[in-house]
């Protein structure tokens, strides 16, 4: 009996060690690129923090914008390594492509130990993107996206121009209380990515712990079209 406890200890301290060794090497990845921004303790108060216009984002509370999953679930590994990999455009998050893949995904696991939220719960199911339809972007769906982004209150917010000076604009604030001005679609720069692909994930999950709502109950067709209009609004055109 004695050999045989002897023997499952030593299958499994491998396993253990190796994951230690991850989070290891995450904490020295995070030391290296992340603490000046997310803090030493993941709670978004880095020494840089008070110098963004965009505050960073506080791992403690396990919420995280740009996710494929719907609101409240916690985000899969492949939506932090997008994140991480090409950053937030347009925000103070850059990307970290060149640092090696190997340290990126360490890095996420480091990151989960700053939340409880980790310990209890798994990853939400992910939206299915389906292939962007052939119509998203002509004058016809255009059209029909202007209607939609009129009937849900999207110029409240990213205004009639889609210049992000809607009525609504100056009083936005996140979770934390930190001021959250809307997007400027005639910039053409979209943090959780610009292909409408990209964009119909940010529609329907919403960027969690933001004033920017999950609009899931949009008929699929109506959140291509809405896509054709927000990508319309680039280079100031409209």
């Amino acid at each position: 009996m004695r050999k045989l406890i002897v023997s499952i200890l030593f299958f499994f301290a491998p396993v253990f060690v190796f994951a230690d060794d991850v989070i290891n090497v995450g904490q020295d990845v995070y030391l290296k690129y992340c603490v000046g921004c997310h803090g030493e303790k993941g709670d978004g108060k880095g020494k840089a923090a008070s110098l963004l216009v965009t505050k960073p984002r506080d791992f403690t509370k396990g919420i995280f914008e740009f996710k494929s999953t719907s609101q409240g679930s916690l985000p899969l590994d492949e939506d932090l390594m997008r994140t991480i990999t090409k950053g937030l455009p347009g925000n103070s998050m850059p990307a970290f492509v060149l640092v090696p893949e190997k340290e990126r995904l360490a890095v996420i696991e480091y990151i989960k130990t700053f939340s409880e939220k980790w310990k209890k719960e798994k990853p939400g199911q992910p939206i299915v993107i389906p292939p962007v339809p052939e119509y998203v972007g002509s004058p016809e769906s255009v059209t029909k996206g202007r209607g939609t982004y009129e009937v849900n209150g999207c110029s409240g917010c990213h205004g009639d121009k889609g210049d992000g000076k809607g009525p609504a604009a100056a009083i936005l604030k996140d979770m934390w209380g930190n001021p959250d001005k809307p997007r400027n679609f005639r910039r053409g720069i979209y943090e959780g990515g610009s292909a409408p692909g990209d964009l119909f994930r940010t529609i329907t999950t919403g960027i969690e712990g933001t004033p920017m709502p999950a609009f899931a109950q949009i008929p699929e067709n109506d959140r291509w079209h809405l896509i054709s209009y927000v990508l319309s609004f680039k280079g100031g055109k409209k």
